[in-house]
């Protein structure tokens, strides 16, 4: 047996990569039929109810506004890899590694976490339920709670949300990402808290 053989039918590869050039093209297509919508004096409340998700969502995802302080169209951002980038702030968070952290965040954000407030209310959790011993259950959203797909572009900012699964208990660790994918907020919540800041 060769090692083609062994690693299965060449085929299956073949039609994956069809499903993902058949995803961009439907991908495309929305995005074509959302400018049409607009165009046709349609709101994005409707755009939205449309899709099944909020006026905010939709136009997050499909809007382009001018800025107005250069006139040119805002563009969405990418989120690939936030999703792991969110787990990796709780990972270094564990880790007592406050400077990693410091690194992410915007400079407004650092003068309000500081070392002090990030490693003592960590501490309290490891006095809780112990330490991290991992994160699982990690999705992206945006600010309204709509699920965003990894990687998917959308305007502004976008949060990172896991469940923190530590040696007896488990919290909900959420981190705010502003447009340059910088960290803009920081939140660990007991499971079931539902007033939530971001």
């Amino acid at each position: 047996m060769t090692g083609t053989e062994a690693r299965g039918d060449p085929g299956s590869l073949l039609a994956l990569a069809a499903a993902r050039q058949a995803a961009a093209r439907a991908q495309d297509g929305l995005h074509a039929a959302v400018a049409a919508a607009r165009a046709a004096g349609h709101t994005w409340a409707e755009v939205g109810a449309t899709l099944g998700t909020t006026r905010q969502a939709a136009f997050k995802r499909f809007g382009t506004p001018l800025d107005p302080r250069d006139g040119r169209p805002m563009t969405p951002s990418p989120t690939d890899g936030l999703d792991l980038a969110t787990e990796e702030v709780f990972t270094r968070l564990d880790a007592g590694d406050y400077d990693h952290l410091r690194a992410l965040m915007t400079d407004d954000t650092a003068a309000v976490l500081t070392r002090a407030l990030v490693l003592d209310t960590w501490a309290g959790v490891v006095r809780e339920t112990g330490r991290l011993e991992g994160c699982h259950a990690t999705r992206l959203e945006l600010p309204d709670g709509s699920s965003v797909g990894v990687g998917e572009p959308v305007l502004g900012g976008v949060v990172g949300a896991t469940r923190l699964r530590c040696e007896a208990g488990e919290w909900l660790g959420r981190v705010a990402w502003d447009e340059e994918r910088r960290v803009a907020g920081l939140l660990v919540v007991a499971p079931g808290t539902t007033s939530l800041p971001f």
